[in-house]
C-alpha cells in the first residue's frame, strides 16, 4: 500500500472514531444554538398605572394603555416569565417558552394592585413587583388608600402574589438626597462601609417581606438603576440573590450561565405611544 493510501486510511479511521465518540455524548451536554448564544428576553418596566389622563407621563400609563399592551403581547404570541422561570432554566435546564417576555412593576404602588393586577390576571400574565419596604410598612399602618400616592399594603402584596412575583427594591434607598442616589456609593465612602449599608438595608426589607407575607425574595431591583461595582458583591455573594434588574435599555440573552441574570436591561414604558410603536423591540 502506498504512503498516500496509508495516510488516507488513517484519516478515515480518525474521523470514524470521532463520529462514534460524538454519538455517545450525553444529550444534556449538547447545547442548542439558543442555549449557547442565549434566548432573547425583552423586559418591560412599568411604574404607576392611573385612570387620570392629566397625570400620564414618563412613568405613568393608563389602565387602557396597559390593557392594549397586554393584548398586543398576547396577539404576538408572547408568554410572560418571572425570575423563578429564568432560574429554573439556568440552573435546572427547564424549558422557557418560545417567545418569553418579562413585565416588571417598580415601587409597589397601590394603583398596581388596583388596576394592573386585575388586567394581568385577565390575560393570564405574570409580572415582577419590586417592593419598597418602608412604603409598604407605612401604608399598612396608616390605612391610606389613594390611587395617586399610596403603596401596596402587606395584605395587598400577599393577595396579589398569584400574579406578581415579589422582589426587593430596598427598604429605604429609593430616594435622592445630597449624598446618595438610590443604592449608589457616596462620594468618599469606603467599600466596607458601603457594603454594610447596602446589606443591612436589603436584609431588613427581605426579612420584613418574609415576616409580613411569607414570601422569600432573591432578586434586587436597583432604585433608579443607580449602582456601583461593590453592589454586585453584596447582591450576589453576601445575600446570595439569583439576579438583579437595572434601568439600562436593551435586550437580554439568557444562557445557562448564572451570571446572565444580573443587571438585566429593561425598556421603560411611558405614556404617549401606541403598543405597536413602543414594542418595536418585541415584534
Amino acid at each position: 500500500m502506498s504512503s498516500k493510501n496509508v495516510v488516507l486510511s488513517l484519516l478515515c479511521a480518525i474521523m470514524l472514531i470521532c463520529h462514534s465518540l460524538c454519538a455517545y455524548i450525553p444529550q444534556k451536554d449538547v447545547l442548542t444554538v439558543a442555549e449557547r448564544d442565549g434566548i432573547r428576553l425583552p423586559i418591560v418596566m412599568y411604574h404607576l398605572v392611573l385612570d387620570d389622563d392629566k397625570r400620564l407621563g414618563k412613568f405613568i400609563v393608563s389602565p387602557d394603555e396597559l390593557r392594549r399592551d397586554m393584548q398586543y403581547l398576547k396577539d404576538k404570541g408572547y408568554t410572560t416569565v418571572v425570575f423563578a422561570d429564568l432560574v429554573n432554566y439556568v440552573e435546572n435546564g427547564a424549558p422557557l417558552p418560545e417567545k418569553p417576555i418579562m413585565l416588571t412593576f417598580d415601587d409597589g404602588y397601590y394603583n398596581n394592585y388596583l388596576f394592573a393586577y386585575p388586567i394581568l390576571k385577565e390575560f393570564g400574565f405574570k409580572a415582577v413587583l419590586s417592593v419598597i419596604g418602608i412604603q409598604s410598612e407605612k401604608y399598612s399602618q396608616n390605612g391610606e388608600r389613594s390611587k395617586y400616592y399610596s403603596h401596596m399594603t402587606w395584605d395587598d402584596i400577599k393577595t396579589s402574589s398569584d400574579v406578581f412575583e415579589i422582589q426587593n427594591h430596598s427598604y429605604n434607598l429609593h430616594s435622592f438626597d445630597k449624598s446618595r442616589s438610590g443604592a449608589k456609593k457616596q462620594k468618599g465612602e469606603d467599600s466596607e462601609a458601603y457594603q454594610k449599608m447596602l446589606y443591612d438595608d436589603l436584609m431588613k426589607n427581605q426579612q420584613l417581606i418574609k415576616e409580613k407575607t411569607g414570601i422569600d425574595v432573591d432578586v434586587f431591583t436597583f432604585p433608579f438603576g443607580s449602582m456601583c461595582a461593590d453592589a454586585h458583591a453584596v447582591v450576589k455573594e453576601k445575600l446570595g440573590y439569583k439576579g438583579s434588574l437595572s434601568c439600562e435599555e436593551g435586550i437580554n440573552f439568557i444562557t445557562r450561565d448564572k451570571e446572565c441574570l444580573y443587571k438585566l436591561k429593561r425598556y421603560n414604558r411611558a405614556d404617549g405611544r401606541s403598543s405597536e410603536e413602543f414594542f418595536t423591540f418585541a415584534p
